[in-house]
């Protein structure tokens, strides 16, 4: 087998490792989307959507990998599997064997919230060969949400038993994942099912909201490793490792939604305002969609995200638009189903376009 390390830098002082999220620094093999953090050892994520992508004229790929992770490969831009790890284990994957050259994908289409998935070895067959990795997308995109951003349950129905959770999430069937593929661009998926900006649905781990989430670079690992004494600074986030030029904020369905008491309204808004400032300070010319969506029992939330957009508006940003998506909540524990997240794609898709002047495919 020819084989390679996901992170050869320091067996190969000629590769270094890069792509959408880190800085757009071409490797010599692989292009990373998503939030990584790469060591000597593996490249380590949990953000669902996370891609390895590569060119390679091959007949079978080798995966080395580790983590409780569903993850799908693609060919071409179309998927020819899917499986699931645990502990560390090579998987096996079968692929053209014609002597051309194809782009592959590996994705990631799990959640791990809380935990994380490592990437040891990409290897070939014997007769294998890596081609220079893709370019860079002059597109970036970054998404930051919650369970519907995730594509938590797209797979399940509402009555499924609540252990298939795992298998019934795929981050490729979200919306954000629609729409990165549909521009071509690069992007990031930062998103956690059961977290809101002030208050985690039904007050799940009140500690850790997505803004806190949010600071770090394996954000499902984060808790953990604090937890191990690893000192805050080494595992935060370098926002400069990748600057979106739009991004989609879909954040607060958890903050009033699941038993009361739900987050307190001023309490959201100036959290919102905050995250919004930080953003702007982290990339400098981003554009902003504020997405919202209809949610039981009171219908706080548009109302909410749409008083700090005019807020924004107000204070003189003309940076950011705003829209109401609906959806058809039929997948599991009331999520959308596959169809609800092509329609939420869609009714987004010509106002990121807009804002990113991206109209033209």
């Amino acid at each position: 087998m020819f084989q390679l390390a996901v992170m050869a830098v320091a067996i190969m002082s000629s590769v270094s490792f890069g792509g959408a999220g880190s800085m757009g620094v071409s490797s010599e093999r692989f292009y990373f989307n998503g939030r990584w953090e790469h060591t000597e050892s593996y490249s380590r994520t949990s953000a669902p959507a996370a891609m390895v992508q590569f060119n390679a004229v091959a007949s079978e790929l080798e995966l080395d990998l580790e983590g409780q992770a569903r993850w799908r490969v693609d060919q071409d831009g179309k998927q020819i599997a899917v499986f699931v790890t645990d502990s560390r284990s090579v998987q096996k994957i079968k692929v053209a064997g014609d002597g051309n050259a194809h782009s592959y994908r590996l994705i990631k289409v799990s959640e791990s919230n809380p935990g994380g998935a490592k990437v040891y070895n990409i290897s070939l067959d014997s007769k294998g060969e890596f081609k220079a990795p893709p370019k860079p997308s002059s597109r970036r995109i970054e998404f930051i949400g919650d369970s519907f951003t995730v594509g938590y349950g797209v797979e399940g129905q509402v009555g499924d038993p609540d252990e298939n959770v795992f298998i019934a999430t795929n981050a490729s069937k979200s919306f954000a994942f629609l729409l990165a593929d549909s521009y071509k661009a690069d992007f990031q998926v930062n998103a956690f099912s059961g977290r809101g900006v002030v208050r985690n649905y039904d007050n799940i781990v009140p500690e850790w909201p997505v803004p806190r989430l949010y600071q770090y670079t394996v954000p499902g690992e984060a808790p953990a490793d604090l937890g191990q004494g690893i000192a805050s600074a080494k595992l935060e986030y370098d926002f400069n490792q990748f600057h979106p030029q739009v991004i989609v904020v879909f954040l607060g369905i958890n903050d009033f939604q699941g038993n009361p008491p739900y987050g307190d309204k001023t309490a959201f808004k100036k959290a919102y305002h905050e995250l919004l400032a930080k953003l702007r300070g982290a990339h400098p010319g981003v554009k902003f969609l504020l997405v919202s969506t209809r949610i039981w029992p009171n219908n706080d939330l548009t109302p909410t995200v749409k008083a700090v957009f005019d807020a924004e508006k107000a204070n003189g940003f003309t940076d950011l638009d705003f829209v109401e998506v609906s959806t058809e909540n039929t997948a599991l524990h009331g999520h959308p189903c596959e169809h609800s997240q092509i329609d939420m794609a869609n009714t987004m898709r010509p106002i990121i376009g807009r804002l990113g002047r991206w109209m033209s495919r």
